[in-house]
């Protein structure tokens, strides 16, 4: 039996800004459909942005985004060069931001963060189950 290789796009992304992130999302939505993972595309995109967005607010705005097939899915890493790890929390009702990772909490089947060398790493993993579980 013949062991598919693993399909994975790794982007470096320097000083990403508010301009870039329609066109990192469309990359996104091109890889999901090449690997025949349309149905995970509402979710991911979603935890793309966010990660993306916390980059932007949170770091100097260099980072590098890995997406990569799974057998069940996909798993997205953003890694950026901020030592501090992100928190999840329930978010304040009058807050006006700070509910992001929280929804990528509930909507993935897993949300880490890992400190590396020089930053950190956070990543997600979409199952097919999330995808039907949507509607998408």
């Amino acid at each position: 039996m013949a062991v598919s290789p693993v399909r994975q796009h790794h982007m470096v992304l320097p000083a990403i800004g508010p301009e870039s992130m329609e066109c990192v999302r469309e990359i996104v939505r091109v890889l999901l459909r090449m690997w025949r993972k349309s149905e995970l595309e509402f979710v991911t995109e979603l935890g793309v942005t966010e990660l993306l967005t916390n980059v932007l607010k949170h770091t100097p705005g260099d980072c590098e985004l890995l997406v990569r097939e799974t057998p069940d899915g996909i798993l997205v890493g953003v890694t950026d060069f901020e030592d501090a790890l992100p928190t999840v929390k329930d978010p304040d009702g009058d807050a006006e931001g700070g509910r992001g990772l929280f929804l990528l909490s509930c909507l993935a089947d897993e949300l880490q963060s890992q400190p590396l060398l020089y930053g950190k790493q956070v990543w997600f993993r979409i199952g097919h189950a999330a995808g039907r579980e949507e509607g998408r």
